[in-house]
């Protein structure tokens, strides 16, 4: 394009210069030197670049997939227990109430006696949770992205039934007389990854499941909201 300069008028007073051509407002040498983009072999040569370092990077990022649920599930096990441990000691009824729209659980008491109600200190407990709360956000756990998920809670009833709630009685097993289990999901695509947690309705003792690659056939469809 052409720049023209108009005599008494701003409007064109830049002019378009060549490379190794003079000037008296021009820099060391006496030349101005032209603008210089990138060329499509330089652009093309860092898109290849860039694909190269995520074709490294992506599946060292999926490798500790298995940790990542493992640790996740370690935690949920835990805090069943805590709230089993809290249904025996006190001789009432404990509640975990899931919630897989925001990846999270809380615990509560759910017996008759309003004294209970209010839950034993923990420094696990959210700072904005309630006296007769407490809440485990899974986004908020010590574990790198991406994060850890809530991908379904069931029960085991022949087809599986989608719940949200697992309650503990007196003598320590679920008040469900069938099996209880959380699925937790990381990852996405290829490398996505499940794992569960069972709670056996007797004892009401949690225990990891194994490593999969894919939900169970009715798990997914018996997932349920709260």
């Amino acid at each position: 394009s052409r720049w023209w300069h108009r005599p008494g008028s701003l409007v064109g007073s830049r002019v378009r210069q060549s490379a190794g051509t003079r000037s008296p407002q021009s820099g060391e040498g006496g030349f101005v030197q032209a603008d210089r983009g990138f060329t499509l072999i330089e652009v093309l040569l860092t898109i290849a670049i860039l694909a190269i370092i995520a074709a490294a990077i992506i599946p060292q990022l999926s490798s500790d997939l298995p940790e990542r649920l493992d640790a996740a599930a370690q935690v949920v096990v835990a805090d069943l227990e805590y709230a089993r441990s809290l249904a025996v000691a006190n001789n009432s009824t404990y509640r975990v109430t899931f919630d897989c729209d925001q990846d999270l659980y809380y615990l509560q008491h759910a017996g008759v006696n309003n004294l209970l109600d209010v839950l034993p200190g923990s420094p696990f407990r959210q700072n904005d949770d309630p006296p007769d709360r407490q809440t485990t956000d899974l986004a908020e756990l010590p574990i790198p992205e991406p994060h850890v998920q809530l991908a379904a809670v069931i029960r085991n009833a022949g087809l599986p039934q989608g719940i949200t709630t697992i309650d503990f009685a007196p003598l320590g097993g679920t008040v469900s007389q069938v099996e209880s289990v959380v699925w937790l999901e990381c990852g996405s695509g290829e490398y996505q990854r499940f794992i569960s947690i069972h709670v056996n309705p007797v004892t009401g003792v949690a225990e990891v499941g194994s490593l999969l690659t894919e939900l169970p056939a009715g798990v997914s469809a018996a997932a349920i909201t709260p």
